[in-house]
């Protein structure tokens, strides 16, 4: 009984050293499989870098502007269009093409308004040297009288009238012209005419007998203010440069 009780304490204390070592063998395991997780640093993010893209500089002010560095400044991330890396670029500028200036032109017309245009313009760049027309280029010399509201006949001897042989009525500020009678086959065209440097285009609107007076035109209201003059009288005969467009 004796040796079977001292067997049994023996069995119990294996079985209690197997236990102890088990647990032992445990929690090092453990604590090793703890130790060999790897460490993740904590870092902040630098959200400057964000959205921009796998090129990067990194440019330090004062070199951004040609300035000496130092380390007293902090370096920026930029993209790779940063001032520092700019291409410079060289813009070919044409001069202008000279122009024929308009100081008027009658704009109630169509067919006026298109000869106008395509002879010049009422505004030119600032920068566009202005040029007259070629004299040689179908351009006439003739005199050329003034007439008005009060001085205008029907046709019949009877004066102040605003009838016209276009039949459409003389006005004060539009810009029109009368012809001699034997040029009736250009009513409705636009003549082009040069006092000075000064010049309009006129729709033909009227025909008149002054041609066996040595006129070529008879300038209504319109056209000789547009011209410089302020009165009829002031405007009287002078001697023009005109073209039919």
């Amino acid at each position: 009984m004796a040796r079977r009780a001292e067997n049994r304490r023996n069995q119990h204390a294996f079985a209690a050293a197997f236990i102890a070592v088990a647990v032992v063998a445990v929690v090092a395991v453990g604590f090793t499989a703890i130790t060999l997780q790897p460490a993740v640093a904590s870092h902040d993010v630098d959200n400057a870098t964000l959205g921009i893209g796998e090129v990067r500089n990194t440019v330090d002010d004062d070199q951004a502007f040609g300035l000496a560095s130092d380390d007293s400044h902090v370096n920026r991330i930029s993209d790779a269009n940063s001032l520092a890396h700019t291409a410079s670029r060289t813009i070919e500028v044409k001069d202008p093409d000279p122009v024929i200036v308009l100081s008027a032109y009658d704009t109630l017309n169509a067919n006026t308004v298109a000869a106008a245009q395509a002879l010049g313009t009422m505004n030119p760049l600032p920068t566009a040297p202005r040029i007259l027309p070629d004299e040689d280029d179908g351009w006439s010399c003739g005199m050329a009288s003034s007439y008005s509201f009060s001085d205008n006949d029907d046709g019949l001897g009877h004066f102040g009238t605003d009838a016209t042989a276009s039949g459409r009525a003389l006005a004060s500020n539009e810009i029109t012209v009368a012809v001699p009678e034997s040029q009736s086959n250009m009513l409705g065209r636009a003549v082009a005419i040069r006092y000075g440097e000064t010049i309009v285009v006129a729709t033909v609107t009227d025909t008149g007998g002054f041609e066996k007076y040595g006129r070529v035109l008879d300038l209504a209201p319109g056209c000789w203010k547009a011209l410089g003059a302020a009165e009829i009288t002031d405007w009287g005969v002078k001697p023009v440069y005109y073209k039919f467009l």
